[in-house]
């Protein structure tokens, strides 16, 4: 019986050679997908909170007032891991002035990313994740149309997925179009 070879610990070629490239570019540190959920809940969060949470947090000086804002709340466990990032993102000069709802948006969005990236970063990543739903067309596909040939003899356009002649409908699958059927 012949030996068997040595199997080595490091193969040539593997198996898996789908994980072994990373994607073109620099490496993400978050997804897009998930900074900007995460915009549209605190946007929510700060839009039924703000006429208790706004003055509060516009007065705020220190991170004991940021978190002392959010007390009364039942926010204060999901803003109090950032409240450092919630009183930069409230001294940041391009912070709006006036607009209250230009205000809750710019501060959804800063803190979206909560920290990984910076606020800059996590407003751009918003600003595309926006733009790419206002890109999206509004209209929807209201009808399909098939050209049928019917075993009654209709030839033509079939109407809501069957035979306009005799209502016999277009299955699902080709599957039952290929089979025979035996009555």
């Amino acid at each position: 019986m012949p030996k068997r070879k040595k199997v080595s610990k490091d193969p040539q070629k593997t198996l898996d050679t789908f994980s072994e490239k990373r994607a073109r570019g620099r490496p993400y540190k978050i997804r897009g997908s998930e900074v900007s959920g995460r915009s549209y809940n605190y946007h929510l969060i700060f839009s039924q909170t703000w006429e208790v949470l706004g003055e509060q947090l516009l007065r705020a000086k220190t991170e004991e007032d940021v978190l002392q804002a959010f007390e009364g709340t039942s926010y204060k466990n999901e803003f109090e891991h950032i409240a450092s990032l919630v009183l930069a993102v409230l001294n940041d000069p391009a912070f709006p002035k006036r607009d209250k709802e230009a205000r809750i948006t710019f501060l959804a969005d800063s803190l979206a990313a909560r920290g990984v990236v910076t606020a800059r970063t996590s407003r751009d990543i918003c600003g595309k994740a926006r733009a790419m739903e206002r890109a999206k067309s509004p209209h929807r596909i209201v009808r399909k149309e098939f050209y049928v040939e019917c075993s009654c003899g209709y030839k033509g356009p079939a109407r809501d997925d069957a035979c306009r002649k005799c209502g016999a409908e277009i299955p699902l699958s080709f599957d039952g179009l290929l089979t025979t059927r035996a009555f």
